[in-house]
């Protein structure tokens, strides 16, 4: 089932690089931004966590993001580590469980046009050192934004439209969280 505006989500527990237990639940009274990713490894979705990072405060207190990648917990940790400490939560859904859930596309033509015509995000995301070296999971996932409100209820969501990294604008994910 896609997922729809004024939708409350069931539980997600997924683990964490660490290996422990995360529970979407623990988010609730605050604003989230959830994100279903590709592969730990990718380029693009890297490239957001690290734009994510560097803005995180823009967003005020009361907001969280939580990033689910197509990866094993192990190769999680490799590419996070990357990144030092981050202000919010990355799980592992190795199974690909909640992404089939949720109805996350899978499409080759919306990966060939990210590479197409986006070289302005994947070139300095790759000189970062954000290569997907270790490739485990599908390549082909196009990204999906989901807006929660404090109670738990999604206030928008956004399935990738023109390719596999089109994502919310940070612009209108600051306007969710400080509203």
């Amino acid at each position: 089932m896609k997922i729809n505006k004024g939708d409350t989500l069931e539980e997600i527990s997924l683990p964490k690089p660490d290996g422990s237990i995360f529970n979407l639940s623990e988010t609730k009274g605050k604003k989230v931004l959830l994100t279903f990713y590709r592969i730990a490894g990718c380029s693009f979705c890297n490239l957001r966590l690290n734009e994510l990072n560097k803005r995180f405060s823009e967003f005020g207190n009361n907001f969280t993001h939580v990033g689910i990648f197509h990866s094993p917990v192990d190769n999680l940790k490799s590419y996070m580590d990357k990144h030092g400490e981050l202000p919010f939560t990355v799980l592992a859904d190795e199974n690909f469980e909640y992404f089939k859930k949720y109805e996350i596309e899978r499409s080759m033509a919306k990966t060939l046009n990210a590479m197409l015509f986006k070289p302005h995000k994947i070139i300095p995301a790759m000189m970062k050192g954000y290569i997907p070296t270790k490739i485990k999971g599908h390549l082909d996932i196009a990204v999906t934004d989901v807006l929660i409100n404090e109670q738990g209820v999604v206030e928008e969501v956004y399935y990738a439209q023109k390719d596999i990294a089109d994502h919310f604008e940070f612009e209108k994910i600051k306007q969710f969280a400080l509203n």
